[in-house]
Order: C-alpha cells, then sequence, then structure tokens
C-alpha cells in the first residue's frame, strides 16, 4: 500500500501515517510492518532554545587558509583531483546486507584489508554527490560516495571520497581533515566522527556531540605522504599522516558557551549523525544516540544563499524543529517532506547485549508515529543520505568485517509516494 507524505497540510500527514501504518501489510514484500510508536513533538518553546553559534571561527580560518595557500605546496585542489588520483579499488558487495531482496540493494564492500578488517579506521557517516547537488546527483559529472571514519582512538578523522559512476570499477582515496592553526602549519582534526552530509562546496562533520565543523571541498590540499607528521614538517614539506590530501576546516558551530550535551537528559541534544533534508530551503538533521529510545531528533534551518547553517539576527542559529524519538540505539535519520527514515534497533532485540545483530529501519511521520520497515539492515547501521535526483537512500555500517555501503530505492522501502 503506497502512503502519499508529500501532502502539505499537517493533519493530512498525520492520518496518510496512521493509515500507513494500519494498511501496509507488507512492505517491499518482507514481512508485516510492525505496530506504530510515538514520535511525539518536542514543544517549541523547548526546541528554540536549542542554538548554536559559530563565533568568529569562518574569519579566522579563512585568513589563515588564504595564508597557506600562498605556498605553491598547497595550492588549492578539488573532489576531481581526488578522484583522478584514487589508490583503492571498492568491491562489489560481498557481505550481507539483511536487506529485502526485493529492494535490490547495491553498493559496495571496502577494500579488503585494512579497510574492511581492521579497527584502525571505523566508519561512521555517509553522503555524496546525490546532496551536494540533488538536482543532478553528481559532482563534476561523477557519482560520488563520501564517507568518513575515526581512528581507533579518536585522534584523527579522515574523510573517503568514492567514485561510483562506473558500479564495475569503484575507485576511491581517503583524506586527511585538518585544521588551520597558524598561517604556516595545520593540526589533524581529533574526535569520533558521528556523522557528515556533503551541502554544495562544504562538508558539514559532526566530530564531537556537541560540535560540527564545515569544511570547503574547493580547498584540497596535497601533500607529501612520506611520513605520520600532520602539518609542515623538519623537511620543509607538508604532511597528513601518509594521506595525500588534507582537507582544512573553514568554518564551526557549537552551544554556546562551549558547553557539551548529555545524551537523554541535558538541555543540549547530543549531535550524533548528520543528515541533509532537502524539503524547501533545506536544513540539517541530527539525532542524538541513545541505548534505548528517547533520543532527540532535530532540525537545524540552512541558509540557501550561503549553504551554511541560517543564523539569525541574535547571530545564533536556532532549531525550528525537534521530535523524541522511540527508536532503541538511534544512530542515523533523514527526512523527505516529513517523513523519517531511522537506523537503530530492530524491537525483537531491544535489551539484548553482548552480541552484535542486523540493525533495522524505521520510518514515520514526526509528530505522529513510526514502525519498523519490514526487514532487517546491515549489522551496526549508521548514517543515512537521501539523494532526490535518483530516489535513492543511501546507508552505512561499521561492522568489522561486515562493512557495507549501501543504496535502496525511498519509496519501495518505506512505501511512500
Amino acid at each position: 500500500m503506497l502512503v502519499a507524505v508529500r501532502a502539505r497540510s499537517t493533519g493530512w500527514i498525520a492520518l496518510l501515517a496512521v493509515l500507513g501504518v494500519l494498511l501496509a501489510g507488507l512492505v517491499a514484500g518482507a514481512g508485516p510492518a510492525a505496530a506504530a510508536a510515538a514520535f511525539p513533538r518536542i514543544d517549541a518553546s523547548t526546541v528554540d532554545s536549542y542554538r548554536l553559534t559559530p563565533g568568529s571561527v569562518a574569519d579566522t580560518y579563512g585568513k589563515r587558509i588564504a595564508a597557506l595557500e600562498r605556498n605553491a605546496q598547497l595550492a588549492p585542489r578539488g573532489v576531481a583531483d581526488v578522484l583522478a588520483s584514487a589508490n583503492r579499488t571498492a568491491r562489489p558487495l560481498c557481505h550481507a546486507t539483511y536487506l529485502a531482496s526485493a529492494l535490490n540493494p547495491k553498493g559496495f564492500c571496502w577494500q579488503d584489508g585494512e579497510d574492511d578488517d581492521e579497527n584502525v579506521w571505523i566508519p561512521q557517516g555517509v553522503s555524496g554527490s546525490g546532496d551536494a547537488n540533488p538536482a543532478t546527483g553528481t559532482v563534476g559529472g561523477r557519482r560520488v560516495v563520501v564517507a568518513d571514519w575515526h581512528d581507533g582512538n579518536d585522534d584523527f578523522i579522515r574523510v573517503s571520497f568514492v567514485d561510483i559512476t562506473d558500479p564495475n570499477r569503484m575507485t576511491y582515496r581517503h583524506v586527511l581533515l585538518v585544521e588551520p592553526s597558524s598561517d604556516t602549519t595545520f593540526k589533524a582534526v581529533a574526535g569520533h566522527g558521528h556523522g557528515l552530509a556533503w551541502s554544495g562546496n562544504l562538508l558539514f562533520v559532526a566530530t564531537s556531540g556537541s560540535l560540527i565543523r564545515v569544511f570547503d571541498v574547493r580547498h584540497l590540499w596535497a601533500v607529501d605522504t612520506s611520513t605520520a607528521q600532520v602539518g609542515l614538517g623538519s623537511d620543509g614539506k607538508y604532511h597528513a599522516r601518509y594521506h595525500a590530501f588534507a582537507l582544512p576546516q573553514v568554518n564551526a558551530y557549537w552551544y554556546p558557551g562551549g558547553v557539551g550535551c548529555a545524551s537523554l537528559t541535558g538541555a543540549h541534544p547530543c549531535l550524533s549523525s548528520l543528515a541533509v533534508d532537502h524539503t524547501g530551503d533545506g536544513s540539517l538533521i541530527t539525532v542524538e544516540h541513545s541505548a534505548k529510545g528517547g533520543g532527540r531528533v532535530v532540525r537545524w534551518p540552512m541558509d540557501p544563499g550561503t549553504g551554511l547553517l541560517k543564523v539569525s539576527s541574535d547571530q545564533l542559529v536556532h532549531a525550528v524543529e525537534g521530535f523524541t524519538s522511540p527508536v532503541w540505539g538511534m544512530q542515523g535519520a533523514v527526512a523527505r517532506d516529513g517523513y523519517f527514515v531511522i537506523t537503530g534497533v530492530c524491537p525483537e532485540y531491544a535489551g539484548q547485549t553482548g552480541v552484535d545483530r542486523p540493525s533495522c529501519l524505521h520510518g514515520g511521520v514526526g509528530g505522529v508515529s513510526t514502525f519498523r520497515l519490514a526487514g532487517q539492515a546491515p549489522v551496526n547501521s549508521q548514517n543515512l543520505s537521501y539523494w532526490p535526483a535518483t530516489g535513492e537512500l543511501w546507508l552505512i555500517s561499521e561492522q568489522l568485517r561486515e562493512r557495507v555501503t549501501v543504496r535502496v530505492p525511498f519509496n519501495t522501502l518505506t512505501g511512500t509516494a
């Protein structure tokens, strides 16, 4: 049963959501839909108290980057340069996705070896050219997936640009994220790399629970790969811990006063995942991970003129919408026209510990309800990304030796029009 959720009337959307739960006997031919769980809206005054500040970071980093790029070694490059120098090969799907076969899941596994078999680096977020250019789904004529990873100690974060234009030959390269620390050098960005979203030329990366860093892909730097150093080395060359490219930070957002977050109990929702919602002028969706239900899903407005978050007259970014999720172990969420898809624990596994099990995808309308979408999903599924030009829903998983990055048709999965 198809449920149209493009209607603009809140009451009409709510009615359709309830009908979707009651009437969706089969989704993608994989079994009955689960019972609905309340997905309540957070009151407007509380949502307005969720605020982020950009401070003066953009001005400071802009001047440093300009100074650094006066050095011929750091002449700015672009995504095309990274793709052209790709040194790793993605494999066709080689691990189980647990997704319903009727969804015909497509995607890739990372290159055999460290990227798949070790926890030296662990993937978290996914986005791509379908977010960066929602009209065409391409960047420079290429279909590109971007993912972020944190190292095992949260000392470094890297992003991977994967050229998936030819599904028979998918190649990629890792790029280290750095922070311009002066006019002459830079340092590594540390953190967990909870998630990322690519919008226009900008990559938004949640590096900790209360900080979103922004990077501009027009300022990729080709660097020397011979050492583990980061920044200007004693040899007079720039390095990025064996990576051939470094991507410098250009902006950031954090809670005023530099306060952290406290999942479920704090005044500031943790920023555990990022996704772009392309509806209207666009917005950034963040979610708060929680072992049980109750994590908050928050919408932050974007400025279509700059591609950045929209700053109000008080020089802060005010959240515009929020919901309390019933999904246990929520890892990521994406929205389209008021309909959300969320990754998290399958209802039948709630409360179980000690064994890694398949995740589930949950769908529903904000302010109404969610329900477990039929079938399962890759073990430890993380972030999600929706590409409007192709109608694809992308997801990434972090499970050791089962890592997949996979896409399915959004409408078929969710039963939406």
